[in-house]
């Protein structure tokens, strides 16, 4: 069991370091921040078989092309369709479709406590946990990053960790003293959503609140403009006497 488990991890770790040599060349820099620093991969001996099993497959996927609402390695995926594949095919976990919502599902983990298989979920232009990548170890994760890129390996650094809204973990798999392993599913626990829900409406509210500001500043200006215009340009009211009376001596 233990020789299958190294074997596991050196296979990962080569293929993690052939994937990053083939990559150097050919990554350009977006408003995802990618960026493939170190190029070693560790994964810690938490990701046993079922977990490891995962990540290898996550790996062998590495150069299919993104696809908006693509759900298999034929059509290609984007980054919720890519989640979703794995965990659906690997551990036939049903995740749901968006990354939002699968934000809403698993169990919270601090940054500093993730492990392999665990969810980093960002806010983007298009709202709170609008995009999701799976964590490998190492400060890295594995994910489809948008239109024109495929799946591959990025730090979590730069565009993804100014962006970073929290991480899930859907499993946990955990070992007893005989060695037996056993995989704790947390995919139908909803009372750790992650943060952030209105993330993009409060900024449009926040934006609104400026332009409502600007433009109040604008027609006061105008008014008081048209105010002092008005005093200069105005004629005296001339003085009439009234009829029918007469001055008396």
């Amino acid at each position: 069991m233990k020789f299958k488990k190294f074997g596991l991890f050196v296979f990962l770790g080569l293929l993690c370091l052939f994937q990053q040599i083939a990559y150097a060349d050919t990554s350009d820099d977006d408003d995802t921040g990618d960026n493939n620093e170190d190029s070693k991969i560790v994964v810690p001996a938490k990701a046993s078989d079922a977990i490891g099993s995962m990540l290898l497959q996550s790996i062998s996927l590495i150069g299919i092309p993104y696809r908006w609402g693509g759900n298999t390695p034929e059509t290609g995926m984007d980054c919720s369709g890519f989640i979703r594949y794995l965990y659906k095919t690997s551990l036939g976990i049903n995740l749901p479709r968006t990354a939002s919502e699968m934000a809403k599902v698993g169990k919270r983990v601090k940054i500093d406590d993730l492990e392999p298989g665990d969810l980093l979920f960002f806010n983007t232009r298009r709202g709170a946990n609008t995009h999701v990548g799976m964590y490998l170890g190492n400060d890295k994760m594995i994910v489809a990053p948008r239109t024109g890129q495929d799946i591959q390996i990025s730090a979590l650094n730069g565009f993804f960790r100014k962006h970073f809204n929290g991480a899930k973990r859907i499993v946990q798999e955990n070992e007893d003293d005989s060695g037996k392993t056993s995989l704790e599913d947390y995919h139908d626990d909803h009372d750790e959503a992650l943060p952030g829900g209105n993330y993009r409406r409060h900024s449009g509210h926040k934006n609104s609140r400026k332009k409502s500001k600007h433009h109040t500043k604008v027609h006061n200006a105008k008014i008081i403009k048209t105010a002092k215009k008005n005093k200069v340009t105005k004629k005296p009211a001339h003085k009439t006497r009234s009829k029918g009376k007469k001055k008396i001596r």
